[in-house]
């Protein structure tokens, strides 16, 4: 069988783009002179911008052609290998689909359905919606004090898995971005600190006090946002305000670590104790394309 449909599928999806590669399995990764084909980019209309329709049709034509197409190109260097119509995907959606948040409390005793049904009770709180149409996943912080959970929409959840369905591709990952982007930060010594996620549409932070989650914040952003610097550092202050839940905390003692989008850390840094860029994905990338990455 082909190396390439027997491989899960890598998917990317933002607010304006969806990307589609292959994700490397061992098998894959054993074939050593064969090279990944490119991963393919499918717009999503403007006029179905931020709309699950849009997502899902956008979705629907990018299976239709790019998992067949990267196979069909990587079986020209290998064809020896008989074809079959299995293929598995991991995908990775921008935050902008969903919610996230980080609750405190003593959650040591409760079990998997009664974390849900708390995060569940926070978001049908916070934002008025329904609970049956929301899909929550939780995980609890080393120590049972926090509680980091996420929620999407069950439809979109729902049309994802239908539509790829249909195009003969089974999904068996499903996440928001910012859970994979926190499971990959090695994390510095020290035990303060304002982790600062910009992408497009959608700045969020995750505070850290003692080496613990300590809170989560968003901030939307308008067109032009994204690319100011300067109005960007000026959210992160305020975010921090909202977000800093230990008396005596000051933004002056706190360093701000910077993900996303590539942003000049100089006027974060006349704000901040400091202004620190780990090494990610290049800037030069599309979200959508920094997703698919995740998803690999």
């Amino acid at each position: 069988m082909s190396r390439w449909l027997n491989s899960p599928v890598a998917i990317g999806v933002g607010t304006r783009e969806i990307v589609v590669g292959v994700r490397a399995s061992g098998l894959w990764r054993a074939r050593k002179h064969l090279t990944p084909a490119e991963p393919a980019s499918f717009a999503i209309p403007d006029d179905q911008y931020g709309t699950e329709s849009g997502l899902l049709d956008a979705l629907r034509a990018a299976l239709v052609t790019t998992p067949r197409a990267l196979a069909d190109e990587a079986d020209k260097k290998d064809p020896r290998e008989e074809k079959s119509s299995t293929r598995f995907a991991h995908v990775v959606l921008d935050d902008f689909w969903g919610n996230h948040a980080i609750l405190r409390g003593d959650f040591r005793t409760l079990r998997a359905r009664e974390l849900e049904e708390v995060a569940l009770a926070h978001f049908t709180d916070t934002y008025g919606i329904d609970g049956d149409s929301l899909l929550v996943r939780c995980c609890v912080q080393q120590g049972g004090r926090a509680l980091f959970a996420s929620a999407m929409s069950r439809a979109l959840h729902d049309g994802i898995h239908e539509v790829s369905a249909a195009e003969h591709v089974r999904i068996s990952r499903l996440k928001l971005g910012l859970p994979e982007m926190l499971n990959g930060i090695e994390f510095a010594a020290s035990g303060d600190a304002l982790l600062m996620f910009v992408a497009e549409e959608l700045m969020q932070a995750v505070m850290i006090e003692r080496r613990g989650w300590a809170a989560y914040d968003a901030q939307r952003l308008f067109p032009g946002d994204a690319g100011n610097a300067s109005r960007l550092a000026e959210l992160a202050e305020q975010l921090f305000e909202r977000s800093a839940t230990r008396a005596g905390f000051k933004r002056e003692d706190c360093t701000i670590y910077l993900y996303g989008n590539d942003t000049d850390p100089a006027p974060f840094e006349a704000r901040f104790a400091a202004a620190v860029r780990p090494a990610q994905p290049a800037a030069d990338d599309s979200p959508a394309r920094r997703l698919m990455e995740y998803a690999q």
